[in-house]
């Protein structure tokens, strides 16, 4: 009775400790996501800062470069879609008229932040936007992949003779439709580049602010953070800058300032020891880039690699860039395919079909040397499943070369040491061993659990016995 009750209490705590020690759940720390906003209003702080309007804000391109964003995050693209003021004017952008866009687009793996992304986008290319006087809309997006990188696009786009303050054609005479955005007070459209300040005696660097520069603007163009400016002169982005003042720019002269690598830059793959060159693919790399990188063409890249060129490439996508040393394999000739059977010899094992003449050549023997091996004479028929001896040595089929078929020893070879049993032979033993360790891992817990409860069992049984005869006594 004490045993069963000892056995019910047991398993109950076993259950309890299972339920309750359940491991506990990681949960990530969540990424600061730059919002689409705030994407806008950092290209249009830096578009003011060159004299040149503000963009203005288009549901349409917005939803596009949303969609883009989207897009590009669940196929871990690490380039452009492409088309990009083709899939703006395929949304209504525009009204019919001829559109013209741009596309910017950054991918954060470690919680980027707004300073890192204007970082990206400081070459030409990606200054468009805040450079070009001819863009007019603006819009943005950001989505999240599976393994929290998060995808951020900025689009901006215009209609060729159309002004700017509506995404939709202009009414007759150049007045806006009804409903539209007003048309902004015409502004110069002269752009005012920072100018890079020269070190002085002392080899430090100290840049002038001018009229209508910013953060941003001086970042870009000395290839540095906000953050850098804000540390090294005792300063919050959040007042902003007069003309005339002196902003200290650190560099790699700088003590204690360990000047950035530059954002999505190309570090081309080390040959293994074979020679092989594979490549991961990274944020802001196509196949043009990186055929430029490694100096190969795009077509042999396609090749090795069983792409296409219209394929976008994946983020940590693998690709052979060489080979490496490769050494073909060398072609067997028909007796080296032969195995040799348990007596040593090596046979063939006659077809429907083959004639005696047929199988010397198949070989590249003698036909008298096949008869003669077999007992064989003119007037002999051979028959499908027959087993006909060749009494041959295979060429070596290493690295040597290879024996020509002429040079064939007529002996009977003894079996290659190197012959190695078929899979199949093994297999079985290796089954049954381990279904075999799972049975006997079972049998010995459950051996100790019944000896252990037994044996509690019987000192239980005799401790109650001895307390009973004390208390006779």
């Amino acid at each position: 009775m004490r045993f069963h009750r000892f056995l019910s209490w047991f398993l109950l705590l076993v259950l309890g400790i299972g339920v309750f020690n359940r491991p506990p759940t990681v949960q990530a720390a969540p990424l600061h996501q730059v919002s689409a906003y705030e994407l806008i209003l950092a290209m249009n702080t830096l578009r003011v800062s060159y004299g040149l309007p503000a963009l203005i804000e288009d549901p349409i391109v917005n939803a596009v470069a949303q969609s883009t964003a989207a897009t590009m995050a669940a196929n871990n693209m690490s380039w452009h879609i492409g088309d990009v003021r083709g899939r703006i004017a395929a949304a209504g952008y525009g009204g019919g008229g001829t559109v013209w866009a741009t596309e910017n687009f950054a991918v954060s793996s470690g919680g980027m932040g707004i300073d890192e992304i204007m970082a990206a986008w400081a070459d030409p290319d990606h200054m468009r936007p805040a450079v070009t006087p001819a863009y007019c809309h603006v819009g943005a997006g950001a989505a999240q992949t599976s393994d929290g990188r998060i995808y951020y696009v900025l689009q901006a786009a215009y209609v060729s003779g159309q002004e700017c303050g509506s995404s939709s054609p202009s009414s007759p005479g150049g007045v806006p439709q009804p409903g539209a955005a007003p048309i902004p007070n015409p502004v110069s459209q002269l752009i005012i580049p920072v100018k890079i300040a020269t070190p002085d005696p002392e080899d430090k660097v100290f840049h002038e602010v001018q009229a209508g520069q910013s953060f941003w603007s001086i970042a870009i163009a000395y290839q540095i953070t906000i953050r850098d400016i804000e540390v090294w002169n005792n300063l919050s982005r959040d007042i902003p800058l007069k003309s005339g003042q002196r902003l200290f720019i650190p560099d790699e002269n700088t003590a204690g300032y360990a000047t950035p690598t530059p954002f999505g830059m190309f570090v081309p793959a080390a040959p293994g020891p074979d020679g092989k060159i594979i490549h991961e693919v990274q944020p802001y790399q196509a196949l043009i880039t990186i055929s430029d990188a490694y100096h190969v063409p795009v077509d042999r890249i396609l090749s090795l690699n069983g792409w296409q060129e219209d394929w976008p490439l994946q983020i940590g996508q693998k690709l052979v860039i060489d080979p490496g040393h490769v050494t073909p394999s060398p072609t067997l000739t028909n007796i080296q395919k032969l195995t040799p059977e348990a007596d040593g010899n090596y046979y063939h094992i006659v077809n429907s079909g083959e004639t005696l003449s047929w199988i010397a050549g198949w070989y590249g023997i003698s036909l008298a040397d096949l008869m003669s091996w077999n007992g064989l004479n003119n007037a002999s028929v051979i028959r499908p499943e027959q087993k006909l001896l060749l009494m041959v040595t295979p060429p070596a089929t290493a690295t040597a070369p290879q024996t020509p078929t002429s040079t064939l020893v007529a002996v009977t070879p003894s079996p290659s040491p190197s012959f190695t049993p078929s899979p199949t032979a093994t297999q079985p033993v290796a089954l049954a061993n381990a279904s075999g360790g799972v049975g006997m891992g079972l049998i010995f817990v459950v051996a100790v659990l019944g000896i252990g409860g037994l044996l509690w069992w019987r000192f239980s049984h005799r401790s109650t016995g001895e307390n009973v005869t004390d208390e006779n006594a």
